[in-house]
């Protein structure tokens, strides 16, 4: 998970969430910024994915892993598992990860990126249909994240492009 604050903000991208792109955006190693603080941010901003698409993203991921099969749904479990419960404050606007590459283009040349896998799946796809059972959540859970993300998309206000590049690139010689 990519949590990091830069004074003007303060902003969360979950694993399949577009976490790389953000360390690679903020060039950061690691997080300068827990959980609790981004809470109580006057600013929090989050990167909201289809927790389905996110699902799926983690299975097209480590498919293709060649680890242990113990490793690999430890893995996918940890990728996918959902979050969205852990957003208790109201006042957090969003970045639709769907378009979030009109607010960071994907550089491959900084860092290795993670593997790409543009998953976007069909509005009937359910739940039930890509459940896996795994040791960090269970179906359920997997249900409450799908209507949080729901209303989210719905209810939260959205930060602009334009806001953005104001709010995270650093002017030179200002």
């Amino acid at each position: 998970m990519f949590i990091q604050n830069n004074g003007n903000c303060a902003v969360l991208a979950n694993l399949r969430c577009g976490s790389t792109n953000m360390f690679n955006y903020f060039n950061t190693e690691v997080n300068n910024f827990g959980l609790p603080g981004w809470l109580d941010h006057r600013n929090s901003i989050v990167v909201l994915r289809n927790p389905i698409d996110r699902v799926v993203s983690s299975m097209a991921f480590f498919w293709f892993d060649l680890g242990f099969p113990d490793f690999r749904l430890a893995e996918f479990a940890r990728h996918s598992s959902p979050y969205l419960h852990n957003l208790t404050i109201s006042n957090f606007r969003i970045i639709d990860f769907d378009i979030l590459e009109q607010y960071i283009p994907r550089k491959d040349t900084v860092r290795p990126q993670s593997v790409r896998t543009d998953t976007r799946c069909h509005p009937c796809i359910t739940a039930k249909d890509v459940y896996v059972p795994n040791p960090l959540y269970t179906l359920e859970d997997l249900e409450r994240c799908i209507e949080t993300y729901k209303d989210f998309i719905a209810n939260k206000e959205r930060v602009t492009v334009d806001e953005w590049k104001e709010l995270t690139i650093e002017k030179i010689g200002a």
